[in-house]
């Protein structure tokens, strides 16, 4: 017999994540999307940082640690980005820049920067 969804299961059948990019076990990043699967594209080319205008958020996890993010809003969608964690109950935002400073080595930055926070504790 098929049991039941609980609740909160049935609620995460239709929850959609921001992607992903991950330091990968191949050792190259990967993007991840829940929709559409991996996305083949090559860090810092012109598809690269045009795909981040197509976001209002994202998720980090590289070799240094990992973050959230989400795209600055005024009266509409920004070019500037946000980085956020919350460590230890501790919610941390930080500014991440614009979509044209999204190289690797900028995220992996903030996500050290992240991490020196836990480290710290």
């Amino acid at each position: 017999a098929v049991r039941p969804l609980h609740p909160a299961e049935q609620r995460a059948r239709f929850l959609v994540l921001p992607p992903l990019i991950e330091w990968g076990a191949a050792g190259t990043y990967v993007i991840i999307s829940s929709q559409e699967g991996e996305i083949p594209l090559i860090p810092e080319s012109p598809e690269w940082f045009e795909w981040f205008r197509t976001l209002s958020s994202f998720r980090f996890e590289g070799k240094c640690g990992h973050f959230g993010t989400t795209r600055g809003y005024k009266l509409r969608p920004t070019r500037t980005w946000y980085a956020y964690r919350t460590i230890h109950q501790h919610d941390y935002k930080h500014y991440l820049g614009v979509s044209e400073h999204l190289t690797v080595a900028h995220l992996e930055a903030m996500a050290a920067k992240f991490q020196s926070y836990v480290d710290a504790l």
